[in-house]
């Protein structure tokens, strides 16, 4: 695990209330090699969920917003917890925590670092987007719309173009009560062979 990958920043009090309402949520993200092909890839498990006044999920998608397939649908016992694996050169996560009607968003690009003999590389993050305090009501979020951040002056700080379509799910995910499926993450398509 990398100790810099950035995370939200959320109150001990929040987190006791996702732990008691039994809201898991694995963010981070980390370098891991392939013996096969003897190259390094970044994994990340998204995950998380949602009870009726708190959430928080963390889905994963290609660096340029677009969904990416799963590796494997992890089946657990209990909701809101790990729901799919996945491994990429390069990773976009959306993270988000809910409250009520009161959002946090982080949004984070994540690579491999310099290449070394025989050490596992770094993983490098930055902050493309964060997003604090942001509004979105009950009757607005069943339109399928995104939370609506402000800056500190009051203006309205918007999501970039390109990754509202990925904030959108992962707001459905931080809103999903029980949650035990992946809102990012979509099922590989087998190919179509020429016998078919």
């Amino acid at each position: 695990m990398n100790a810099r990958t950035p995370r939200l920043v959320l109150a001990k009090p929040f987190l006791k209330r996702l732990e008691g309402a039994g809201i898991y949520c694995q963010t981070w993200v980390t370098a891991e090699r392939q013996a096969r092909t003897a190259r390094w890839v970044l994994r990340a498990v998204e995950s998380g969920g949602a009870s009726r006044d708190v959430g928080r999920y963390i889905g994963f998608f290609a660096i340029t917003g677009d969904r990416l397939p799963w590796l494997q649908r992890l089946d657990r016992i209990t909701a809101s917890g790990a729901h799919a694996v996945t491994v990429a050169d390069e990773l976009l996560s959306v993270e988000m925590a809910r409250c009520e009607q009161t959002y946090q968003l982080l949004i984070v690009a994540h690579r491999l670092g310099t290449m070394q003999e025989s050490k596992r590389p770094a993983v490098l993050s930055s902050v493309l987007y964060r997003g604090v305090d942001g509004q979105l009501s009950p009757e607005l979020r069943q339109q399928n719309l995104t939370p609506e951040f402000f800056s500190r002056s009051g203006e309205v700080r918007p999501i970039p173009e390109r990754y509202v379509d990925a904030v959108r799910l992962v707001t459905a995910g931080v809103t999903c009560i029980n949650c035990r499926h992946a809102h990012a993450l979509v099922e590989k398509l087998a190919p179509i062979s020429a016998a078919s």
